[in-house]
């Protein structure tokens, strides 16, 4: 069985793509995104929208190998379907695309390079187990909907079905047993910040929360931070995307001081950074521990992919793990340590994870004034691995921390033809603040398993030490 989810009526469609899925047309959404690295220090500026265009997404459901076929509006020379490790591989003649999608999960479709993709999330099929009608739903059914701002208690359930949008920002406070399922989309392009940067949540914050699942969901346009996690336990993220994160800050998925986090089968793509493990001052009395990221697909726009820090206020984290996940764009680094404040980070694990680098990637560029402009230069390589501990204008604690016990396993790179080694970086502080017992137990690229050093094009210092790589 496959089902699609249509847009509802008054929802914008994509003109970029006439989509056949198993033979039935689908409306394609649109989402803003970035259409440039080109990003700036907030305070007091909003995003300019010549910096942005327009990408397009369908969602449906499916339990079979299901058959897509593209009509792109545009003529194109080349089509890439990612993940790459899918190994899809389309028959194209006279402009028309087709290839079939065996499995649940999130695809895109590019052509000549990342400019207005197409992005498929292709959805198991899932009862939810939900009762619209019952005392503890608030349930928004197929159509447009402008909700506002919503705040959840204990036990509350918000379900957003599919052909549902709905426009608001969620929060909760010191709840327990909340779920945010469906198969629609939670929508934030209604909020702005102020000049102060005001906002009021973002798609989703949660603080001193516990026992929360978030199911299903797209959230699209976050003003801000899309979905943070403030002092929480036992939080879950499945299969939820994250899409149209053009503005400045717009990270995706956010653990704050938390522990017992997951995050799996899901999509991000946002400007800023992906997955972000964070300590904040004012949250700093908890750890953060217990993680799990695994089976995600990873564009980033702007900053990194996989990231712990830069602020990390907190006594230790520990008990990490991201395994099994497609990095297939990245800007700045895809799995990244910035380690700002006074943290011990160590026992984190980077296991199974596929690196894809085009040659169509951008030059990230910090833009100074209004009148400077986005000049194009590519191809760029994001580092691979970066691990440091430093002092920057998001510290707090004027303390150092320190990163160890740090193992990169069975890690995929894909260079794209004429592409070179990308680098890596290891640094500490100083002598008792250091970066050090690093190992990298099967680095592969391009299908060659690299076994010397010298071979990684890394970059280190005095404060680095105990790297291994075998």
């Amino acid at each position: 069985m496959t089902k699609l989810h249509q847009p509802p009526a008054g929802e914008p469609v994509s003109a970029d793509f006439q989509i056949l899925i198993n033979g039935e047309p689908v409306g394609a959404y649109v989402a803003r995104v970035s259409a440039m690295p080109f990003n700036r220090v907030w305070p007091g500026h909003q995003r300019p929208l010549d910096q942005t265009e327009l990408a397009s997404f369908v969602s449906f459901s499916m339990d079979e190998p299901t058959r897509v076929r593209l009509v792109p509006r545009k003529t194109f020379e080349e089509a890439a379907i990612r993940p790459l490790s899918k190994d899809i591989a389309p028959t194209i003649s006279g402009g028309v695309i087709e290839f079939t999608i065996e499995t649940p999960g999130q695809y895109t479709v590019e052509l000549d390079g990342t400019h207005h993709a197409l992005h498929l999330f292709a959805n198991p099929v899932t009862d939810f187990g939900v009762d619209p009608g019952a005392d503890n739903v608030l349930y928004f059914g197929a159509g447009a909907h402008d909700a506002g701002p919503i705040e959840l208690t204990s036990g509350q359930v918000l379900f957003i079905d599919e052909g549902a949008v709905v426009r608001t920002a969620v929060t909760a406070r010191d709840a327990a047993n909340i779920r945010i399922v469906g198969a629609g989309i939670l929508d934030n392009s209604w909020e702005e910040r102020d000049e102060q940067g005001q906002t009021h949540s973002g798609c989703l914050r949660l603080f001193n929360c516990a026992n929360v699942e978030v199911n299903g969901i797209v959230f699209r346009d976050s003003v801000v931070w899309t979905a943070t996690v403030f002092n929480c336990d036992n939080v879950i993220f499945d299969n939820v995307k994250t899409i149209g994160m053009w503005r400045y800050n717009a990270d995706g998925i956010d653990f704050v001081n938390s522990a017992n986090g997951i995050v799996k089968n899901s999509f991000l793509r946002n400007f800023d950074d992906l997955i972000v493990l964070k300590g904040l001052k004012g949250h700093d009395t908890r750890n953060v521990e217990n993680i799990r990221v695994a089976n995600c697909v990873l564009w980033c726009d702007w900053g990194r992919c996989l990231e712990i820090g830069a602020e990390t206020c907190a006594d230790e984290y520990r008990n990490i793990l991201f395994e099994d996940c497609d990095l297939i764009h990245g800007a700045m680094a895809f799995m990244d340590f910035q380690n700002g404040d006074r943290a011990r980070v160590h026992d984190v694990v980077f296991d199974n994870i596929r690196v894809e680098y085009s040659r169509h990637t951008e030059t990230p560029v910090f833009q100074h004034a209004d009148s400077q402009v986005y000049v194009p230069s590519a191809p760029h390589l994001p580092h691979l691995f970066f691990a440091c501990v430093f002092h920057s204008m998001w510290s707090r604690d004027n303390l150092y921390g320190e990163n160890h016990d740090i193992r990169f396993r069975n890690i995929h790179v894909r260079l794209d033809d004429g592409l070179s080694m990308p680098p890596s970086e290891f640094t500490g502080a100083n002598a008792a603040h250091r970066t050090h017992h690093i190992t990298i137990d099967g680095l592969y690229v391009n299908g060659r398993r690299i076994t010397d050093i010298a071979g990684l094009n890394l970059t280190t210092n005095e404060f680095a030490h105990d790297i291994r790589l075998t």
